[in-house]
C-alpha cells in the first residue's frame, strides 16, 4: 500500500456523513436520550479522527476545523449531563420521584434551547464548512510532496497509545480537568482504532478494546465529579426533605467514587 491519504480522507468523510445523520435524528427525537448521545459521540469521533491525522496537517486550518465542531459540541453538554444525572437518580434506592421530576423540568428547559441551536444558523453553517474543509484537507506542503504511508499512520497511533498509557501512570488524580483531558485521549485511541482499522490492523483494534476500559473508569469519574457539583446546584432549589435526601445520598455516591479514584481503590485502568 503506497500513499494512504485518500483513505484517510475517505473515513473523515464517512464520519462527517455520520454526524449529518445523528443530527437528523436528533431533531426527530429531541426526548430520546441516546440520540442526543449519539450526536454527541458522533461529533467527538469526528474531532478524535481529525487530531489523529492532525501532525499531517496544517495547523491553521485544522485548528479552524477543530473550533467549528466545538463549537457545536459544547452546546450539547449540559443535556447530556442533565441525562446522566437522571439515570443516575433512578438508580439510587431512596425515594427520588420528585427529584426525577425536578431535573426533568430542567432537561426539557435545556433540551428546547438546544433543538433551537442545532437547527439553527450557527450549527448548518459550521457543518457546512467543516464537509467542504475535509473533502480538501489541508495537507503539510511536506505531505503533499512525499504522500503518507500506512508506517506514517501506524507511527502516529503507536505515539497516541504511549501518550495515554505515560499520562495515565502519571496524572494527578485530583486534577479534574487533567482526568478529562486523558479521558478524551483514551477515547482517541479507541475512535481511531475503529474507523481506520483497515490501516492499522489487528493489533491497533486490540490496543482500541484496552482502551475502552481506561474511558469507562475515567468517564465514571468524570460523570461523577460532575453529578455532585450538579447536586450540590441543586441543593439550593428549595426542595422537600424527601427530594433533598435523595440528592444527598447521590452527592455522597459520587464523591465516594472520585474521593476511591484519587486514593488508587478503585480497580482497573491500563494493563
Amino acid at each position: 500500500m503506497g500513499d494512504v491519504r485518500k483513505e484517510l480522507t475517505r473515513v473523515l468523510e464517512d464520519a462527517c456523513e455520520e454526524v449529518d445523520r445523528r443530527l437528523g435524528a436528533f431533531l426527530a427525537k429531541p426526548d430520546d436520550v441516546e440520540t442526543i448521545h449519539k450526536l454527541r459521540i458522533s461529533i467527538r469521533t469526528l474531532r478524535s479522527l481529525l487530531s489523529f491525522v492532525s501532525p499531517l496537517l496544517k495547523r491553521r486550518r485544522h485548528r479552524l476545523l477543530q473550533d467549528d465542531l466545538r463549537s457545536v459540541v459544547i452546546e450539547t453538554s449540559r443535556l447530556r449531563e442533565y441525562d446522566v444525572m437522571l439515570r443516575d437518580v433512578r438508580a439510587l434506592g431512596s425515594p427520588s420521584g420528585e427529584l426525577v421530576a425536578r431535573i426533568g423540568e430542567l432537561r426539557e428547559l435545556e433540551r428546547n434551547r438546544v433543538v433551537g441551536v442545532m437547527d439553527g444558523r450557527h450549527t448548518r453553517r459550521a457543518l457546512r464548512r467543516v464537509r467542504r474543509r475535509v473533502k480538501a484537507l489541508p495537507w503539510k506542503d511536506s505531505v503533499r510532496r512525499r504522500g503518507v504511508t500506512r508506517a506514517d499512520v501506524l507511527a502516529v497511533f503507536d505515539e497516541l497509545v504511549r501518550t495515554v498509557d505515560e499520562g495515565y501512570a502519571a496524572v494527578d488524580r485530583t486534577d479534574a480537568d487533567a482526568v478529562h483531558t486523558l479521558r478524551k485521549r483514551a477515547k482517541r485511541v479507541r475512535y481511531v482504532a475503529e474507523a481506520f482499522c483497515a490501516l492499522l490492523g489487528e493489533r491497533a483494534v486490540a490496543e482500541g478494546a484496552r482502551m475502552k476500559g481506561v474511558q469507562d473508569e475515567l468517564g465514571d469519574v468524570c460523570d461523577a465529579r460532575v453529578n455532585a457539583e450538579m447536586a450540590r446546584d441543586l441543593l439550593d432549589l428549595g426542595l422537600s426533605d424527601e427530594a433533598r435526601g435523595a440528592l444527598e445520598v447521590l452527592l455522597g455516591q459520587s464523591q465516594a467514587l472520585v474521593d476511591a479514584f484519587v486514593t488508587g481503590a478503585r480497580p482497573g485502568g491500563v494493563k
